[in-house]
């Protein structure tokens, strides 16, 4: 296991039964490491994360989620989502190269 597997995401996100495919967490990956696939999120191994979580607080189903790695216990399965107050999906997606 590579550092890049940890930090790129390769194994730190997925999407839950929650997900209803809207394709907002690829609308708003600014790295473009998240690709829609049979209506699910698929994150692409190739691509580095840039760990932003917007995939994660703009998921409007909150089915994006973050998988434990090893000394780090994920909580996003039991707590909420924070999404800025002033910068909405649109605004994020607007900002991708």
């Amino acid at each position: 296991m590579t550092v890049s597997e940890y930090t790129g995401g390769v194994n730190y996100f997925c999407s839950d039964f929650k997900c209803t495919g809207c394709g907002t967490c690829e609308k708003v990956c600014l790295s473009d490491k998240i690709k829609m696939m049979d209506n699910k999120p698929v994150w692409q191994k190739d691509v580095f994360c840039y760990m932003c979580y917007a995939c994660v607080n703009l998921c409007p189903a909150q089915s994006v989620q973050i998988n434990d790695i090893p000394f780090v216990k994920s909580h996003t399965r039991e707590n909420g989502r924070y999404s800025h107050p002033y910068a909405t999906a649109n605004d994020i997606a607007g900002e991708k190269k």
